[in-house]
């Protein structure tokens, strides 16, 4: 993992995609790997990558994030900490196909039980883009956003920024008509949204 990590730091441009790529492997469904990628440093230069590399650095470096920071606390703060949260929501916005649906699933992860991160990525701006990709994304990328959605709603400020941002229509279309991921990531958010807020209890029942 060290050799890795210093790939993705300092190596040339080839180096740094083929790093971020085994990282991300590396990281996939392993808590081991997780916190010894974080360990040996390799959070920092993946939000380096994010924000600055090649698009298919980018896509990697964001898809390592994204493994990163799966039910595992530390990393979520580290990444914020690392200010990751900027440049992937700058991803879900303006990236490519493949680099919106890796950072949507990043931010989906990162705003999972974190009230603080929550905070940041509504603050960064990351609510209007994740709704567009409700709206508009591909299959999988429709089916991250909405998770992100569900972990963000967890936030009264933010319940109401999803539904000013028009939200609510396209997850009650993704949870009717999606797939059945789909369907449960937005009915995940839809739940979320009805929290304490009897307006968006009766947005939902006339979407």
């Amino acid at each position: 993992i060290e050799p890795l990590v210093a790939l993705a730091r300092d190596g040339t441009a080839v180096q740094k995609e083929n790093a971020a790529a085994a990282l991300w492997d590396l990281s996939f469904n392993n808590a081991d790997n997780q916190v010894a990628i974080a360990r040996a440093g390799g959070i920092e230069p993946l939000v380096a990558l994010v924000r600055d590399g090649t698009n298919a650095q980018k896509e990697k470096a964001a898809g390592a994030l994204r493994n990163l920071a799966v039910n595992n606390a530390d990393n979520q703060v580290a990444i914020v900490d690392a200010g990751g949260i900027e440049p992937l929501v700058a991803l879900v916005r303006d990236g490519t196909a493949a680099q919106k649906q890796e950072a949507a699933g990043a931010l989906w992860n990162l705003a999972f039980d974190n009230a603080d991160n929550q905070v940041a990525i509504a603050n960064a701006g990351g609510i209007e883009p994740l709704v567009a990709l409700v709206c508009d994304g591909t299959a999988a990328q429709k089916e991250r956003a909405a998770g992100a959605l569900a972990n963000l709603a967890a936030n009264a400020d933010n319940q109401v920024a999803i539904a000013n941002a028009g939200g609510i229509e396209p997850l009650v279309a993704l949870f009717c008509n999606g797939t059945d991921a789909q369907k449960e990531r937005a009915a995940s958010a839809l739940c979320s949204l009805t929290v304490d807020n009897a307006d968006h209890q009766v947005a939902i029942a006339n979407a």
